[in-house]
């Protein structure tokens, strides 16, 4: 059994990619003490969508060498769905008589598709079938490691009200080029996702920021409601050691045992409802800026960190 719970972090972060590490720096950065755990990696492309330039600015603010990838004109595409049903790469995958059945998503009728929320059943009205077994799933795959369907409004926000103003879904995809050109861009990461991960390492470092490697991970709330939770981890060759925490930010399996209490707490990292790097990006910032404002706001009971709004 762990020894018991004495060490004392403002805010644990539970991190399975590189998404839940910049919910950390963001909490770490005003002085917060901060642990994480990271778990084993969820599975990440290297080429990331550059969507909203969420990505390349992260890089920016790292000091990361990125290479933005716009595809050739006529190529372009959201996750497989593309903008030219007779393009070149579309062809290559599903033949002449295939790029047809892509172009009669133009001439159907306009349907309102504004409340459509699965991918594969939006893809399979307009596109048909094989576009998305051939073009979207595999690059769902590839690029995010899902296998299964997915939210539209989650993956790419926007799309369907796009095609239901436009009556089409590969002119709803130039509509949403036209509105952030970046929506079909990729960023190659220099040293891909690892070298992501060793550059936000440097900066938690510089914030003397706890890690570990951890194997597990399981989090107990306090006895009443106020009380800091406890957070119980294994690495590898090591004995189970507990913490007592704050906050947590971390995936919706770990979070869900605390929601019932008042301990401030977040969801961060790629998962359903955020499935790719930028939308993890994002929704890990706001998890991360929730949690600091409500530890902050708790005069009863202040962070251990030396705490400077100016980080």
């Amino acid at each position: 059994m762990p020894k018991n719970a004495r060490e004392r972090f403002d805010v644990a972060v539970v991190s399975r990619d590189p998404s839940a590490l910049v919910a950390a720096w963001e909490c770490a950065r005003i002085g917060l003490r901060v642990i994480v755990l990271e778990l084993p990696d969820v599975e990440l492309g290297d080429a990331p969508s550059n969507a909203g330039g969420v990505v390349a600015g992260l890089c920016s603010d790292l000091g990361l060498s990125v290479t933005i990838q716009d595809p050739s004109r006529g190529e372009e595409n959201i996750y497989g769905i593309p903008a030219n049903p007779f393009s070149a790469a579309v062809r290559d995958v599903m033949g002449w008589r295939g790029a047809w059945r892509i172009y009669l998503d133009r001439l159907m009728p306009i349907m309102s598709l504004g409340n459509e929320r699965s991918l594969h059943r939006l893809v399979r009205r307009r596109l048909g079938a094989r576009a998305l077994r051939l073009l979207v799933q595999p690059r769902l795959a590839s690029d995010l490691g899902i296998t299964s369907d997915v939210d539209v409004a989650d993956l790419v926000p926007g799309l369907s009200e796009a095609t239901t103003r436009v009556g089409s879904l590969t002119l709803g995809v130039i509509e949403m080029m036209a509105a952030d050109p970046a929506a079909v861009q990729r960023v190659e990461l220099a040293g891909g996702m690892p070298g992501l991960r060793a550059a936000l390492h440097e900066r938690l470092d510089y914030f003397a920021v706890t890690r570990h490697r951890a194997t597990a991970a399981d989090v107990a709330p306090g006895a009443k409601p106020d009380d800091d939770a406890t957070l119980t981890f294994s690495s590898t060759g090591s004995r189970p050691e507990s913490v007592r925490v704050s906050a947590l930010l971390a995936s919706r399996d770990f979070v869900v045992p605390v929601a019932s209490t008042s301990l401030p707490s977040g969801i961060v990292g790629v998962s359903e409802r955020a499935p790719s790097l930028p939308a993890a990006l994002r929704a890990s910032r706001e998890a991360a800026a929730s949690v600091r404002q409500a530890l902050l706001s708790r005069s009863e009971k202040p962070p251990v960190g030396p705490v400077d709004l100016g980080g």
